[in-house]
């Protein structure tokens, strides 16, 4: 991880009681890298100056402004400032509650184990990317912007990635063998992370060699199976910190080594301690 020596990153969250399952925020990092890490939520980021570098399985790419930036839940990636200048953009973060409304209004028809999909990639599209943001800085402004506008910018905005880049799920292909297994071991991990799990237990529970078990994974979901239980980890701790928790709390009740374990790796995901993110604004 690199941080600026000329400040440290600005980064406020919140939610508007105006909008179902949606977190909000605003964020300014100068010369930072972020580690690779996931979320558990849909991420829709808009640049407002300067330019994020990001890495995915599908490559790399720069958010400039005018640029609107989709990340999926459960999406492995990476990135850091371009160039190291600077990079200000807002994002929008939305969970199963919040994609559930977004197909109830503009895919009323879509299963409930089916939601619309945003495709994750970069989308160069001003229009669309000015409109995301008036939305967000809308929600940023409660105090000025009556409830009524504040729905209405959001569902505009809502209306507009949906309807030129939304699309239901496909209904999955006929799954393979291995990578059967390879969903049953990342269901495993995430259901037993708080444990020192042993790839040889990982390897007892599919039926595979330890070598082939950990290619394999990698193969599958771009990370071997204990850096897949760190980021466990990290979404657990988030969820902790977020309901209150002290962070030396959430560390060993997640399965980090001790607190310092636990500020390091989330520092470098998330580009921020988990102090920081625990006192960031309440919700609404």
């Amino acid at each position: 991880m690199e941080t600026s020596d000329k400040s440290e990153p600005e980064v406020v969250c919140w939610r508007d009681g105006a909008l179902d399952g949606a977190c909000l925020a605003s964020a300014r990092y100068g010369n930072h890298k972020f580690d690779r890490h996931l979320h558990d939520e849909l991420v829709i980021v808009m640049t407002e100056a300067g330019a994020g570098q990001c890495h995915t399985r599908a490559g790399s790419e720069i958010a400039g402004p005018g640029s609107v930036l989709v990340f999926g839940p459960g999406e492995y990636h990476s990135g850091e400032v371009w160039e190291g200048r600077e990079w200000i953009y807002r994002a929008i973060y939305l969970d199963m509650e919040g994609i559930g409304a977004l197909s109830a209004v503009f895919s009323p028809d879509a299963r409930a184990d089916k939601p619309l999909l945003i495709p994750p990639g970069l989308y160069q599209d001003p229009h669309l990317a000015g409109l995301l943001v008036k939305a967000h800085a809308s929600l940023d402004e409660r105090g000025c912007v009556s409830l009524m506008e504040r729905q209405a910018n959001w569902w505009a905005a809502m209306g507009m990635l949906v309807g030129r880049y939304g699309r239901p799920a496909e209904e999955p292909v006929e799954t393979r063998r291995e990578a059967r297994k390879m969903e049953q071991v990342r269901e495993y991990v995430a259901a037993n992370y708080e444990r020192d799990i042993s790839v040889d237990e990982l390897a007892e529970l599919v039926g595979l060699s330890r070598y082939y078990l950990t290619r394999a994974f990698c193969k599958t979901f771009g990370l071997p199976p204990h850096a897949y239980a760190t980021q466990v980890r990290l979404l657990a701790a988030k969820r902790m910190l977020a309901a209150g928790h002290t962070a030396a709390t959430a560390a060993a009740a997640v399965g980090f080594y001790d607190q310092s374990h636990l500020n390091r790796l989330f520092k470098r995901a998330y580009g921020i301690t988990p102090g920081a993110y625990a006192a960031l604004k309440p919700g609404h």
